[in-house]
């Protein structure tokens, strides 16, 4: 039997502990428990590498944006400074928003590579209790026994791991949401 591998390595030690669940699955038509655990599979380091680097965005902006600030303070004064500093201080709002908008995704992945390997451990976790749970049921599966009594127990042990995923999945709608908005440029160039 060939171990899964998956991104979060807690997912894949899960896959490693289902790696009997699944074979008894399989010989009774339930659910593949491990291809559940793909809904949820992903790499927290990753997505934080990505914020980091979006991070790092946000700082050379607000460095662009300083440098533009005290470029403008230096101008001359004359008969167009008035429009100049109309057309400056818009120019400096954009760098503002977009230095602002950026630390706000950076700071959204970092919560959302938390979250996910949060969730990641606490499915890991509680796969393995379900797991242990059916023991007996999946072994007695696995010599050839069909009684109801281990099939339905085996059956459910699968149920409820797909189950958990789901769960977990439904859970990061607020984040998904909180996304939303960043689809919007936090800049309109004209």
């Amino acid at each position: 039997m060939t171990s899964e591998v998956f991104e979060h390595p807690a997912l894949t030690s899960a896959a490693t502990r289902l790696a009997t669940l699944r074979a008894a699955a399989g010989r009774i038509g339930a659910p593949d428990p491990v291809a559940a655990l793909r809904h949820l599979d992903c790499s927290p380091p990753s997505i934080r590498t990505s914020a980091s680097a979006v991070d790092a965005g946000a700082l050379v902006v607000t460095s662009a944006q300083t440098e533009f600030r005290a470029g403008v303070e230096r101008a001359e004064t004359g008969g167009s400074t008035e429009t100049f500093g109309t057309w400056a201080d818009t120019v400096d709002s954009q760098y503002g928003a977009a230095a602002r908008a950026a630390a706000a995704t950076a700071a959204l992945g970092v919560r959302i590579a938390d979250r996910l390997d949060e969730l990641a451990l606490e499915v890991s976790s509680e796969v393995s209790v379900i797991v242990s749970d059916a023991d007996a049921a999946v072994a007695a599966v696995l010599t050839g026994d069909r009684s109801a009594e281990v099939v339905s127990a085996v059956s459910a042990a699968c149920t409820a791991v797909v189950r958990t995923v789901q769960e977990k999945v439904a859970s990061l709608t607020a984040l998904a949401a909180e996304l939303e908005p960043m689809t919007t440029p936090a800049v309109q160039l004209s």
